[in-house]
């Protein structure tokens, strides 16, 4: 047990694992550039391939954020 910082006393857990996380990173990069490009290829409106280019960013940085938050939670409740 460890006080923390509100004189609280916690476990210890196991270390949460950091490349799980970087793994899922690496390939939501990975996927914005072969899913960009086909986007790019699709569409033929300049201003909507922007448009599609910031959501796609946006989708895939949420959708590492909630993996990585789903990979706690099953950490926390095993």
């Amino acid at each position: 047990m460890t006080e923390a910082l509100l004189g609280r006393n916690e476990m210890v857990g196991s270390r949460y694992p950091m490349w799980v996380d970087r793994v899922i990173f690496i390939l939501a990069i990975v996927g914005f550039v072969f899913l960009n490009q086909y986007m790019w290829d699709q569409i033929s409106s300049t201003w909507m391939q922007w448009m599609a280019s910031v959501g796609l960013a946006i989708l895939l940085l949420i959708m590492t954020e909630v993996s990585g938050r789903m990979i706690q939670m099953l950490r926390v409740n095993s």
